[in-house]
């Protein structure tokens, strides 16, 4: 199973964003950025929304 940091990183560079570019889409900092898709920050549940919706990432699969 993929780590979510390594997912956000593969999405963002698919749609060539910068993490600069990312992050001020996203409504955060670039250091912070560099952070969580480097494993030392978790970002709040708001941000990996925000984050999701820009990336078009699916925050939660259904298995019903």
């Amino acid at each position: 199973m993929e780590d979510y940091r390594e997912l956000i990183k593969k999405k963002r560079e698919e749609k060539h964003l910068s993490q600069r570019k990312l992050a001020k889409l996203v409504g955060i900092t670039q250091p912070f950025m560099n952070e969580i898709e480097s494993g030392r920050k978790n970002p709040s549940i708001q941000v990996l929304q925000k984050i999701c919706e820009v990336l078009d990432i699916q925050l939660f699969s259904g298995n019903d």
